[in-house]
């Protein structure tokens, strides 16, 4: 199953390159921050590991302009809306537990125009 969700996020990744979504943070840089929380964003792990949070916090860093913030949440939008299983409750609580303050919530329906 984890094997389907990396594939997945590979081809994410892909077509985000060729439609030109470069930004300051790239999709393929949040889709492996991201995929390094997966256990926890499924519930089969009580905290996300030291690797997941160093990503949340260096694609919260990156984004720093309004356009890049826009961009990244978007990829994240993208990316999370791939987890069919995904727990509410640590999708809630990632950035905050990461220590990630002011952060790009983790949500498949964040309203990314803001």
């Amino acid at each position: 199953m984890e094997m389907i969700k990396l594939i997945l996020l590979v081809a994410v990744a892909y077509a985000f390159i060729e439609q030109g979504w470069a930004a300051d943070v790239s999709c393929i840089t949040v889709d492996r921050a991201i995929s390094t929380c997966g256990q926890y964003l499924i519930g089969m792990a009580f905290d996300p590991t030291a690797e997941c949070c160093s990503g949340m916090r260096s694609i919260h860093e990156a984004a720093s302009s309004v356009q890049a913030r826009r961009e990244t949440c978007n990829c994240i939008r993208q990316t999370v809306s791939m987890y069919s299983d995904l727990n509410d409750h640590a999708t809630r609580t990632l950035t905050g537990k990461c220590g990630v303050k002011a952060g790009i919530p983790i949500s498949r329906d964040i309203d990314c125009s803001r």
